[in-house]
């Protein structure tokens, strides 16, 4: 089993109680659907959305804008299996910039 780490930029679909995704972007310059699962910390900032609340984010809201987000694959070798393979959304980047804490210099 190997598994890889890439960053997209795409209009993400998600399900928040299902915990699945789908991402329609772009790769090597053709359109591309990616659908799996959302990771933990992901799947915590689409459940605990609160209207004006930093570090979360509307469900609803998601697919509004094209989004920066990290998807891990899994490439999955069994014996007596084809090969297969599982993506994971780990991050959505918009989010985690808006929770971060801006610095403010004295003026």
């Amino acid at each position: 089993m190997e598994e890889q780490t890439h960053e997209y930029v795409g209009t993400l679909y998600v399900l928040p109680k299902s915990r699945c995704f789908e991402l329609h972007t772009t790769a090597h310059g053709e359109a591309v659907t990616i659908t799996g699962s959302v990771g933990q910390l992901v799947s915590s900032q689409l459940s605990q959305y609160a209207p004006g609340a930093i570090g979360t984010v509307d469900p609803c809201l998601v697919s509004a804008r094209p989004r920066r987000v990290e998807i891990a694959t899994r490439d999955i070798h069994e014996r007596h299996h084809a090969a297969r393979k599982e993506h994971l959304l780990t991050r959505v980047y918009d989010v985690e910039e808006q929770a971060r804490p801006v610095t403010m210099s004295p003026v």
